[in-house]
């Protein structure tokens, strides 16, 4: 029915991966690694999304294409010598009568870095090309079937409710561990179509919702109605500035929950396709997952942790400023609409990793750490007369979230005013401002981030010098 009543297809596809699996017929042992430049064009091929759980260097060496058995894989290889999810992946293939099939592990050369750094990058290309996506929801690794099921869905008795399927949805797929992985996030949002084999049932998603077996049909928030558009992320454009903005920090709150086996090399490129699917729809700059038509939003991330473990990239290319430069769960200090001061001279610079910013200084005002918040208090003490005693209590003006979880003086942080809330009068020294914690490197005039949080506005100088952000 998608095929001649839905628009999911769209055009006539032109981009098709470097390599894909030719299955062949059913019952067929033979396959075969090919270029698709040797395959006669157009033609439909099937993408796998699954887990790789934790396979021994004995299985990768023996299943994944490499470069030692890159040449054999041209010439042929047994339909017997892959493990079971691919071995399933094969049968869907074959049985929705297609030929072709896209496996990461099979279709890039594993341990080559300069294929790994080609291929990596067009994740865009190889999901929104397919004719669909094949998810194994119920596979945690590469030795575990999808196919078998643990309940069958039609000897469920009764009928189930509305909820109850949405409820289901959300256990097998939305919360199932292939959701956990971080790559999967952009799977689900660049593929045009999708079927979640579960260990209950199997669920057809498009852009027209989710259908599952008995051809009931779940009714998706609108954050999915967004991730299921075929030409991602189109829907958005007509959403509003706001709408957009709430969807990107969504998306990226989610994205940083997921997991990575190896965050310093799959942080950053794991999120790249969406990233660039966004920028161009919106017109703007992406760097290290902040877009620019969304810069003080997106700067105001915080650890939704105790503590963020900071990742060891090979080059220190991620600033600090980015929320890429963590493993961990990260959360926005606020959704609501901002208000930028004027005189906020907040943008990228001319190199890929600075920010444009005006420092300030904290005033009349010291930290202290509470319940692994940082609350900052006014020097001031506020007289209270208890019972005809006077007692001096500390009035509260603010709080930080330290990135790394380490407490400071504030008195010797610089600060940076990112914005204020829209309902705050700009002349109110007691309106809050949102801002950054920072301190300066080595370079002139040259800082980095320590942490985000609020303020009340007379706490923070009126006077600025400009810097940049690294």
């Amino acid at each position: 029915m998608c095929d001649t009543e839905h628009a999911c297809l769209g055009d006539e596809r032109e981009v098709w991966p470097k390599r894909l699996i030719f299955v062949g017929k059913e019952h067929s042992n033979q396959l075969q690694l090919k270029l698709s430049a040797d395959i006669e064009h157009p033609f439909d091929y099937i993408s796998l999304s699954h887990c790789w759980g934790t396979p021994t260097p004995e299985e990768k060496e023996r299943f994944c294409t490499t470069s030692a058995n890159y040449d054999e894989r041209l010439r042929g290889f047994g339909y017997d010598s892959l493990p079971k999810v691919f071995q399933d992946a094969i049968t869907v293939t074959r049985e929705l009568n297609k030929q072709y099939l896209w496996i990461d592990a099979l279709c890039i050369i594993q341990g080559d870095d300069n294929d790994w750094k080609e291929e990596g990058t067009r994740m865009e290309e190889v999901y929104s090309s397919a004719y669909c996506t094949i998810a194994s929801s119920s596979a945690s690794g590469w030795n575990d079937g999808f196919l078998s099921r643990t309940q069958d869905f039609s000897q469920s008795q009764g009928v189930s409710s509305d909820q109850k399927i949405i409820d289901d949805f959300r256990e097998l797929v939305d919360q199932g561990q292939l959701h956990t992985r971080a790559w999967v996030l952009q799977e689900r949002a660049l593929s045009r179509r999708t079927i979640y084999f579960t260990a209950q049932q199997t669920y057809w998603e498009c852009a027209h919702g989710v259908r599952c077996e008995n051809f009931s049909k779940i009714r998706c928030p609108t954050t999915r109605a967004y991730l299921l558009d075929p030409q991602f992320p189109t829907r958005l454009l007509n959403s509003g500035y706001r709408t957009t903005a709430s969807f990107v920090q969504e998306l990226i709150t989610d994205y940083s929950r997921r997991d990575l086996t190896h965050p310093e090399k799959d942080k950053v490129v794991a999120f790249s396709s969406i990233a660039e699917r966004i920028r161009r729809a919106l017109v703007t700059e992406v760097r290290y997952g902040v877009f620019h038509c969304f810069l003080p939003r997106l700067l105001l991330w915080k650890r939704a942790g105790m503590e963020n473990d900071r990742i060891s990239y090979d080059d220190d290319r991620v600033p600090s400023w980015s929320w890429m430069l963590f493993n961990g769960k990260i959360d926005f200090l606020t959704e609501l609409d901002l208000k930028i001061p004027r005189n906020q001279s907040l943008s990228f610079d001319n190199t890929e990793r600075g920010i444009n910013i005006e420092v300030r200084q904290f005033e009349d005002c010291y930290t202290r750490e509470r319940d692994g918040e940082h609350i900052i208090f006014t020097n001031t003490k506020k007289v209270e007369v208890t019972k005809k005693v006077e007692v001096m209590k500390e009035v509260e003006v603010g709080i930080l979230y330290f990135d790394t979880g380490s407490a400071a003086e504030v008195e010797s942080r610089n600060c940076v005013v990112i914005a204020m809330s829209q309902d705050d009068d700009k002349d109110d020294p007691n309106k809050e401002y949102y801002i950054l914690a920072v301190q300066r490197t080595s370079g002139e005039e040259e800082y980095e981030r320590l942490g985000v949080g609020r303020v009340r506005a007379g706490y923070v100088s009126k006077e600025s010098t400009s810097g940049k952000l690294l």
